[in-house]
């Protein structure tokens, strides 16, 4: 929700390492700053100035803060943090504070970000040679850079001394996401997580790494010297182009002669009229083909447009609905846009919110608000939704209001965001004035339509009817049991 205009918009997340990496990479080429020092040590007056500014902000603009972890936990996390603050730090000391402290907050939307000359030495960097994936808190080498593949499928048993365990409590600790879903933070961290070794552990080339292979109860111990990110991207590309993924926000694919429908929805993040004219020319392709079952596969979705979440949902039943209970922000106005670059108007309009008898600010006017209609041609069929730590934000919503009126079976992992809504809307980041830090704050939380008060663990996901452990084999073989369940319990109902 953009709070300067009363349509519906992109619920924006701050950007993780990977997703800016390439950009970053040339940025700092082109630039001059690849080997920029981050030595510089601040004091303790403008960490604490700093600190309390991050605190206030918060505080003020977060209407989510206390969502997830207490208050008096929270501020017993924030007083424990400031206190230690004793002493001059550096970027990277200051950082590694800052992450675990926000992350606390247990928020998808609400983040810290790496001030720029930091980012730039992360990336002058040799990293890790491997793409790893964290699977049951164990890490894995997933993509080999180093040795053309020969060492994939090996895990991690320690680097440089230090080891998994330690390594990816810390990541997990600095992982901001929404309740306390793991499934979601150990996607982050696989996909960080070479990035991370340097930013939140310090852990530097060359690489002393102990491997352990999957059917080996020995371990052997493989020194590296390190790849610069931007190596490692194009060794990607030209071995592993499939990694990319598609370009294509959503794709529909039929089995069993039209029988069973296959739609993928990849990304909300597409525009409103292209993601709703994509589900409607779907719907339609599916009703002419007469199609018995759906598989509805939304895993990887970060999230997007909240109003095609609700499209989407609203071609799966065939009667009028409420999808949001609830939007609710601290103020109609918010003093932190000061610290803003450029400096942001950050008042909600007249007219689209007011200020209630319980002291909170509810949003009047919005597109997902009220009674909702369903669209035609409806699919009444049994529809199986395929899930995992990547379902995030408008994603989670989606898959809020399929379980709440039972219109799916789900299959998978845990889905990444919780049951009963995120805070998120429009995520407004300021500049922290003395280390240059950003810190995002999500400024609407949303409250779904599912009936008041039931058993579902508010800080959780989806959990799967179907539950399907992701093994590293499986994952290199580029096996898809999610799926594979998926067409036989579709093929079962027919």
């Amino acid at each position: 929700m953009n709070i300067n205009n009363t349509k519906t918009t992109m619920k924006t997340i701050y950007c993780s390492w990977n997703t800016l990496s390439a950009l970053v990479a040339l940025v700092v080429l082109a630039s001059g700053l690849a080997e920029v020092a981050t030595t510089k040590k601040f004091e303790p007056r403008q960490l604490r100035e700093d600190f309390q500014i991050a605190r206030q902000s918060l505080e003020e603009g977060q209407p989510g803060l206390y969502r997830h972890t207490k208050k008096a936990e929270l501020d017993r996390i924030f007083d424990e943090a400031e206190k230690s603050l004793d002493h001059p730090m550096d970027a990277y000391e200051f950082y590694r504070l800052m992450a675990p402290t926000i992350a606390a907050i247990k928020c998808g939307h609400t983040g810290v970000s790496t001030p720029p000359e930091l980012r730039a030495e992360i990336e002058s960097l040799p990293w890790l040679p491997f793409g790893v994936k964290v699977l049951d808190s164990k890490a894995y080498i997933f993509r080999d850079y180093a040795k053309g593949g020969v060492l994939a499928g090996k895990e991690i048993q320690s680097i440089n001394g230090v080891t998994s365990a330690r390594i990816i409590s810390t990541m997990v600790a600095a992982s901001m996401k929404d309740g306390d879903v793991q499934t979601s933070r150990q996607r982050d961290i696989s996909g960080d997580f070479s990035a991370n070794l340097l930013l939140l552990l310090g852990l530097r080339a060359p690489f002393e790494v102990v491997l352990r292979g999957p059917e080996s109860s020995t371990s052997e111990k493989v020194q590296f010297a390190g790849l610069k990110h931007d190596e490692q991207i194009q060794i990607s590309k030209r071995l592993y182009p499939h990694d990319e993924g598609s370009k294509h926000f959503a794709d529909l694919k039929f089995f069993d002669d039209g029988q069973i429908a296959h739609l993928t929805y990849s990304s909300f993040g597409t525009t409103v009229e292209e993601g709703h004219a994509f589900m409607q020319r779907s719907f339609e392709a599916i009703h002419a083909k007469g199609s018995r079952a759906l598989i509805l596969d939304v895993r990887g979705n970060g999230g997007g447009e909240d109003e095609l979440g609700k499209f989407l949902f609203s071609y799966l039943v065939d009667a009028p609905f409420i999808y949001y209970e609830d939007l609710i922000a601290t103020k109609l106005r918010f003093s932190f846009a000061k610290y803003t670059d450029p400096h942001r108007d950050l008042n909600i309009p007249e007219g689209v919110a007011e200020l209630r008898s319980d002291g909170r600010v509810h949003l009047i006017k919005y597109d997902n608000l009220g009674l909702q209609q369903s669209s035609k041609p409806t699919f009444a069929g049994p529809v199986y939704v395929l899930i995992d730590g990547g379902c995030l934000s408008t994603t989670a919503e989606f898959l809020t209001e399929v379980h709440f009126r039972h219109r799916g079976t789900f299959i998978g992992e845990e889905s990444a965001g919780c049951y009963y809504g995120p805070t998120s809307g429009d995520v407004v980041k300021i500049a922290l004035p003395n280390t240059k830090m950003g810190i995002f704050i999500p400024v609407v939380s949303y409250y779904m339509a599912v009936g008041g008060l039931h058993d579902h663990d508010p800080a959780r996901g989806i959990i799967p009817d179907y539950p399907v452990k992701r093994t590293i084999t499986d994952l290199l073989a580029g096996t898809d049991r999610e799926l594979e369940t998926a067409l036989q319990l579709a093929r079962k109902s027919r």
